[in-house]
């Protein structure tokens, strides 16, 4: 029950002696309160159950349910009722048992009316304190709620200046690109030099990819709030990966092998956005070899998949590069990227956020000059909730 739903200055009163019930209500009735009356703790209890009482005062001794039973099932509906209870000299035990349950009080026959609008009075006092603690703890929560929906709000508006930020950066690279390579076409027309027109061509066709990427990165980084959960086999978007970064793999001359889960169990996650996490670290893992010019090592790329008790783990791990310590600190909380002029940081903070609304987690290790390993870490699902 809720204490909400109270009445206001209304008694249940419960005893197995007419004579008591008779007199008592028109005492109380005297006093303005709303009387109900019930002969024993059976019939009490229905009544409680129908009305909700306030305040409900009941004789210890009763044959069937006694003034005890009834006091804890009351409780038991509605812990903010306050229960009075009638005793003999002789039950004064039992007088001090109901206090152990929570009782408000308890009165002796014979009854004695000062006594008894006493403990009436004590039982309402009670009810207004802990209803105005009921609303204390309702305005609390309400500005709680309220200071967490501006905590949030004040959060959007970073991630907003972040990718604001992280896009002008962006933007800025490839403007620069692009007006280098238009200054090369021009120079390359006017001296009718086909080496310069070739070069700024190449310039030219650089900076496009650049700006397809940034859309496709940005399309993919809107799009996350809307995943589409199915049951997959989560080597799919794996396999994937490796049909369409085969060639690329052998064109820049790394050996890219796929480890696939080999557990035959179908899982809950969005296959087309697990895609482009997995194509993300992969790419990256390929470009890291770019700054290993000149290397003769071998160079290797590894992506696997494995099902583990509670979570599916896709990793990415490669012999390239690795992170300096200055960019891996930020590399998963900001609009960083570790590729200078031809990146964008989307790539990552795509990832991050689609693996976050998978309840995941994206975590890596790195060291300079050997490598690095991103690891993603989904729960794992096999229904939806």
């Amino acid at each position: 029950m809720n204490s909400k739903a109270i009445k206001n200055n209304t008694i249940l009163l419960v005893d197995d002696e007419e004579g008591i019930r008779k007199v008592l209500k028109i005492t109380l009735e005297a006093s303005g309160h709303h009387v109900f009356l019930s002969p024993d703790g059976e019939s009490g209890l229905n009544t409680f159950i129908q009305e909700n009482p306030e305040i409900v005062i009941t004789d210890i001794k009763m044959p069937g349910i006694d003034g005890i039973e009834l006091l804890k099932r009351i409780k038991n509906l509605n812990p903010e009722t306050e229960v009075i209870m009638i005793t003999g000299h002789g039950d004064m035990d039992l007088a001090v048992k109901s206090l152990k349950y929570e009782a408000a009080d308890f009165i002796t026959k014979p009854i004695d009316i000062v006594d008894l609008e006493s403990a009436i009075k004590k039982a309402q006092d009670r009810i207004s304190i802990t209803q105005n603690i009921s609303r204390y703890m309702d305005d609390l929560e309400n500005l709680v709620e309220e200071k967490d929906k501006k905590i949030n709000e004040s959060q959007q508006l970073v991630t907003i200046g972040q990718t604001i930020a992280g896009m002008s950066h962006a933007i800025k690279n490839i403007a620069g690109g692009l007006k280098g390579s238009t200054f090369v076409l021009e120079q390359g027309i006017d001296q009718e030099n086909r080496e310069y027109l070739k070069q700024g061509w190449e310039m030219m066709k650089g900076n496009i990819d650049k700006i397809t990427k940034l859309s496709l990165d940005l399309l993919n980084y809107a799009k996350t709030t809307k995943l589409d959960f199915k049951l997959e086999n989560p080597n799919t978007p794996a396999r994937e990966i490796v049909q369409l970064m085969t060639h690329r793999a052998k064109e820049k001359n790394i050996v890219f092998k796929l480890t696939p889960c080999k557990r035959k169990k179908l899982v809950l996650i969005d296959c087309e956005a697990i895609h482009n996490c997995i194509l993300n670290l992969v790419t990256n893992a390929f470009d890291s070899f770019d700054e290993l010019l000149g290397s003769t090592r071998n160079k290797t790329v590894n992506l696997l998949v494995k099902i583990e008790s509670n979570h599916i783990e896709y990793s990415v791990q490669d012999n390239g590069c690795g992170i300096n310590d200055t960019l891996a600190i930020s590399i998963l909380n900001d609009f960083i990227t570790t590729k200078g002029m031809n990146g964008t940081g989307f790539g990552l903070m795509t990832t991050k956020k689609i693996i976050q609304e998978h309840n995941g987690t994206i975590n890596f290790i790195t060291e300079m000059g050997k490598g690095s390993r991103f690891v993603i870490k989904i729960p794992l699902k096999t229904t939806r909730d």
